[in-house]
């Protein structure tokens, strides 16, 4: 067993993080301090959800917020198995926040983990490029973050107090549901919100008339929110958010466990309590002090009875949870020097994630935390913007059988963008590239394996154990490079359109990753290490767009290949089954247009390439093409009501997403087939 002594981050490293290196301060600058509007200079890897768009379609899931994304695929069938990849990367090697709240969950396989109401969303951002220094720990493969809404964002001038009602029906599930929002003013500045959404499911139709066992259930989704917005240069807003979902299966990825119905666990429950308390101060008259402080805790849990999966007592009440609470405190710094307008972001962040499996006789637990200090600079002169940073992260994990690692590890990003064109030509020009890493040192192991480290049949005896490499384990490194183009321009075809094209190209490297077994009913977990090779994903995305103020076509096109720290590309089952998953090119086209003032129509495209890049003696991946239609209304004239009728995979076609889990059954491959012809009836009213 491994026994930590305390580490202390170098002295020098420290200084030159919080800008006050020797050699910085034999230099003398003139520095002005000013007022910039924008929150940010660059930013040309980041991606920004159009989640209007996705409210418009009757969103009601993951799957929905990101159809249009060509960097993120989510997959598999049953709703409550979603999860993220990014550009080949799952979700549990991301840094995903939910308003400033940190997400680790890890209870089982995909379960349990991260679900969002995209009725509550007003910003969703994902980071392909650079992990910046401030985006937080953990960012081994890109984030996402998601904000929610404040009820200053669903006011209108001059109105106080304000009400929007809704009801959604989806043939595929046989759905059916409703939500209610409440939002006004306390006083001049106060905004309260308080949101609730339920939805009842049917078993879900797949492609061809199928449906798929076990994969009803109900989902609810709750939010309190307060907001106060920038009353002196001061705002603070607070909000507790539930998410919850009960029945679907247990093992929502596994295939034969939903397509051939071999189990069923209808008596479970799965959640998300996420509670943020944020502050902020912008001082008016000068760009020194700009500073946020976030305080969070979340909690996402499994809870269920009789699951033959599990090894304990058949009958006993089993939940599997994580933990979270976490800090980040910082303070932006704007300043002109001369010609050069400087950026900079210092601050400190801290979470704690805990894993826990219970039943009603016996309890196993383990803990993971991370203290971060970061600075990043970003700097804008003419037509070049720079931003460099470095983050020094400190990490301790003490597992559920007494052993620990600990450590510390700095992470350095450097990214440049050139805008070619000069303001007068009528085109945007950019080149941009960036390179940057980021660390985990701190990871729990499933919540629901934490037993597979003990000797039946009590599971209170530590199985034999390697811990790394002679008791030493490194921490996981991310690194990523991305380089692209972008042009953007007005009046290309007429004197009110506008169109644009994105070239990116990029290479994700995941180093050192650990391996934690203990796959399946019988797997064990007696050895966690450090992976000998490399997880490398690499490709390129094209993005394009044409529109006029009436219509908008948007298309994109993704291009990757990813590969196991094995050599052999990426799989979703074994042990890299956590890490993410090889797809094939995927073309997505969205199309947009208000043919008359109460009248809005849309097109969708989703087609994926068959996937011939496989593991040797694995059957190719097939290929699929998904339409989609929608239709919006607004039959009275104030726009206090809209009608939605939409329809997901028009021609009912029977397919898998590549991201979802694929094993062997009876002789022959098979994966968790998503939704059928999706006829979906909405109606909202605001007030």
């Amino acid at each position: 067993m491994t026994r930590r002594h305390p580490r202390r981050p170098n002295p020098l490293l420290l200084a030159t993080l919080l800008g006050a290196s020797p050699a910085l301060a034999q230099t003398t600058v003139t520095l002005q301090p000013v007022v910039v509007n924008a929150d940010a200079i660059g930013g040309a890897s980041e991606q920004h959800i159009d989640v209007e768009a996705v409210r418009a379609g009757l969103g009601r899931d993951l799957q929905d917020v990101f159809a249009a994304e060509p960097s993120v695929v989510v997959g598999t069938g049953a709703r409550n198995g979603q999860k993220i990849f990014l550009r080949g990367i799952e979700d549990l090697n991301l840094n995903v926040q939910i308003d400033g709240a940190r997400q680790g969950a890890n209870n089982f396989h995909h379960q349990g983990r991260l679900a969002v109401d995209p009725f509550l969303l007003r910003a969703v951002t994902v980071n392909t490029g650079a992990a910046p220094a401030d985006g937080g720990p953990g960012a081994l493969g890109g984030s996402v973050r998601f904000e929610s809404v404040d009820a200053q964002d669903l006011l209108g001038p001059r109105q106080t107090a304000g009400m929007r009602l809704g009801a959604q029906y989806e043939s595929a599930d046989r759905s059916i549901g409703g939500l209610a929002t409440v939002y006004g003013l306390l006083g001049d500045a106060l905004g309260v919100l308080a949101h609730v959404r339920r939805d009842l499911a049917d078993e879900l139709r797949v492609g061809g008339g199928e449906r798929l066992p076990a994969t009803d259930g109900k989902r609810g989704s709750y939010l309190l929110k307060a907001s106060l917005l920038d009353v002196n240069g001061h705002s603070v807003t607070g909000s507790a958010e539930r998410n919850t979902n009960t029945g679907g299966p247990l093992r929502a990825n596994w295939p034969w466990l939903t397509s051939n119905a071999v189990q069923r666990s209808d008596r479970q429950e799965s959640w998300r309590d996420t509670y943020t308390l944020r502050y902020g101060y912008r001082a008016a008259d000068n760009g020194l002090i700009d500073l946020q402080a976030t305080l969070y805790g979340n909690e996402t849990g499994i809870r269920l009875a009789d699951n033959p999966m599990t090894t304990t007592v058949a009958g006993d009440p089993t939940e599997w949870l994580t933990r979270s609470h976490g800090m980040d405190l910082r303070n932006t710094l704007r300043l002109r020097s001369g010609a050069v307008l400087h950026q900079l972001t210092v601050g400190i962040d801290y979470f704690s994630d805990r894993g826990i499996r219970r039943d009603a006789t016996r309890s196993w637990d383990e803990r993971a935390r991370n203290v971060g200090l970061y600075a990043q600079e970003r700097m804008e002169f003419g037509a070049f913007r720079v931003s460099g940073g470095l983050r020094v992260d400190r990490y301790d994990t003490d597992y559920a059988n007494g052993y620990g690692t600990s450590g510390t590890a700095t992470s350095p990003n450097l990214s440049a963008e050139w805008d070619l064109l000069g303001a007068d030509s009528g085109h945007d020009l950019t080149l941009y590239a960036g390179y940057g890493e980021s660390i985990r040192g701190g990871k729990l192991n499933q919540a629901g394996w934490l037993d597979k480290y003990f000797l039946p049949p009590d599971f209170r005896t530590p199985r034999p154990f390697t811990l790394g490499d002679n008791g030493k384990l490194d921490p996981e490194r991310g690194i990523q490079r991305e380089a692209g183009i972008k042009w953007h321009t007005h009046g290309l075809l007429r004197a009110d359109d506008h169109a644009g094209v994105d070239l990116a190209v990029f290479r994700t490297t995941l180093r050192d990753y650990q391996i934690i077994p203990g796959e399946g009913v019988g797997g064990i977990t007696d050895r966690i290490t450090n992976a000998s090779g490399d997880i490398r994903t690499r490709g390129y995305e094209i993005r394009a767009h044409w529109g006029t103020p009436t219509f908008l076509i948007n298309a994109a096109y993704s291009h990757s290949k990813s590969r196991d720290y094995d050599g052999q590309p990426l799989d979703t089952t074994g042990d890299s089954a956590r890490i993410g998953a090889s797809v094939g090119d995927r073309l997505l086209v969205d199309v947009d247009w208000q043919v008359a003032t109460a009248v809005r129509l849309g097109y969708s495209l989703e087609a994926v390439a068959r996937l011939k890049d496989v593991r040797p003696g694995r059957p190719e991946k097939p290929g699929y093409a998904v339409h989609g239609l929608r239709m919006n209304w607004q039959p009275l004239s104030r726009e206090k009501l809209t009608l939605t009728l939409a329809v997901d995979n028009l021609f009912d076609r029977r397919y898998a997403a590549h991201s979802s889990v694929r094993a062997y059954y009876a002789g022959s491959e098979i994966s968790n087939w998503e939704s059928g012809r999706n006829v979906k009836v909405g109606v909202e009213w605001i007030y």
